[in-house]
């Protein structure tokens, strides 16, 4: 597929009602369910030493330019500048007149991304909500070329822009900021933006990367855009008075998060700060989002049973050396608080899911810390977890509670793993009840 066309699909993807929600109330298909869901801690303990987790491929990224551009409204022929219009530079040499760039893109398949409203702040920068716009053809492209004594077409004749109406989230990472802090903490923006980029657009349930711009004093994450907020937000506004969400909704939501982490293990990457912040709510689906301490899981290599391969190449994954404690602290798995052992890092991604779900269930977290001095953690992992919530009077179903004590278990030995939990009873219950439809704040 030609650059032109991954890049529309990505696009149309981001306001489309492609997956719609009978498609995410479909049961999860067992046969489906990908070995590298199966493989237990046992399994992958046997198949080597531990060893640190692979490095991303350099991210690509293309130069960028922030401009005041002359912007076309298609329905009333309106026109405006406005500032801060994002796109590539120009793929015409100042030289010459090619209308494709080095990809072979034409210039009518070119973007560019207007800063509407600051959506959150982030620690090397900001996320913004922005408006698409694609090259304009007509009357104002002409006037704006007369206007620089030009011909249309020429090489130096300034970019008219029109509204397209669509809309993406853009993560602008200062420079300065990444200068002064990367290696400090364990977040990292540049592999962040590599891991994205190896996610890519293609699944509804995690957030890729479209594109990826640079300038002097910026670094561009271009993302699709989800309307509704965190999950979290969702869940707060959902739990009942006695508890959290219905089981049946929370089902809807917890089958999407698996569906999320089956693909991302497909690509060989563990998320490590899995929670209900980091998983946002586009119309009735969730994209687990925040790839910023996230790891690139090391197998066997298939060829040389003795080196390290990535996860298309390799066999069965292996341990990672402990690599810090990192997340938040009532999502973190006791292997990653305690940052002595080796760990496996699909098991502390599916240990989250499960908090994840307890909190969906309850509408409080299970535990402070995952420490045995934190009672309530105690509790939980001595497999006390349903007598504790029938306590505080919170009566969940025998399945959910089964399911929620199996994934939180001490050791990860004892955990289900990802195929177990997606062919668990509970999960497969036919009774599913999706959200209340999200509106787009545009």
């Amino acid at each position: 597929m030609c650059e032109q066309e991954k890049r529309k699909q990505a696009l149309d993807r981001v306001n489309s009602k492609r997956f719609t929600t009978l498609a995410r109330m479909e049961p999860i298909d067992e046969a489906r369910i990908a070995h590298h869901a199966r493989h237990t801690f046992e399994n992958i303990k046997a198949e080597g030493h531990p060893t640190r987790p692979l490095d991303f491929p350099p991210p690509r990224v293309r130069r960028g330019r922030r401009v005041n551009a002359l912007v076309v409204h298609p329905r009333t022929g309106t026109r405006d500048v406005l500032a801060g219009v994002l796109h590539r530079e120009s793929f015409r040499s100042r030289k010459g007149t090619s209308n494709s760039d080095s990809l072979g893109r034409e210039e009518e398949d070119y973007v560019a991304y207007y800063p509407q409203r600051r959506l959150q702040d982030a620690i090397y920068g900001a996320v913004w909500a922005c408006l698409v716009l694609r090259r304009h053809r007509g009357r104002a492209e002409e006037d704006a070329a007369a206007a620089a004594r030009v011909r249309p077409g020429d090489p130096n004749a300034p970019i008219v822009w029109e509204i397209t109406g669509q809309h993406v989230a853009i993560k602008m990472i200062e420079w300065a900021r990444v200068m002064q802090n990367r290696g400090r903490l364990l977040e990292d923006p540049i592999k962040e933006i590599a891991a994205m980029q190896l996610i890519g657009t293609e699944h509804p349930n995690v957030l890729g990367c479209m594109e990826v711009l640079q300038d002097d004093d910026y670094l561009y994450s271009i993302m699709p855009y989800a309307r509704g907020g965190d999950l979290f937000g969702y869940v707060v506004n959902e739990s009942r008075a006695e508890g959290g969400m219905e089981e049946p909704v929370a089902r809807y939501w917890f089958r999407q998060i698996l569906e999320g982490l089956h693909y991302l293990q497909s690509k060989g990457i563990c998320h490590r700060d899995l929670s209900l912040e980091n998983i946002l709510v586009d119309e009735n689906l969730s994209l687990i989002i925040d790839f910023g301490m996230c790891l690139r899981a090391p197998y066997t290599s298939r060829t040389n049973p003795k080196q390290i391969a990535s996860v298309s190449e390799g066999m069965r994954r292996r341990l990672i050396l402990p690599q810090g404690t990192c997340g938040k602290h009532n999502y973190m798995s006791p292997e990653i608080y305690r940052n002595r052992d080796p760990f496996d890092g699909f098991a502390i991604d599916l240990w989250a899911a499960g908090v994840i779900l307890y909190i969906m269930l309850t509408g409080f977290p299970p535990y402070d810390h995952a420490t045995l001095s934190d009672q309530r953690f105690e509790i939980i992992v001595d497999g006390q977890l349903m007598d504790q919530l029938h306590q505080w009077d919170i009566h969940l179903s025998e399945e959910a509670g089964k399911l929620l004590q199996s994934m939180l278990r001490l050791n990860p030995r004892d955990r289900l793993t990802l195929a177990d939990v997606m062919a668990h009873p509970w999960v497969v219950d036919e009774n599913v009840t999706p959200p209340t439809h999200v509106e787009a704040p545009y």
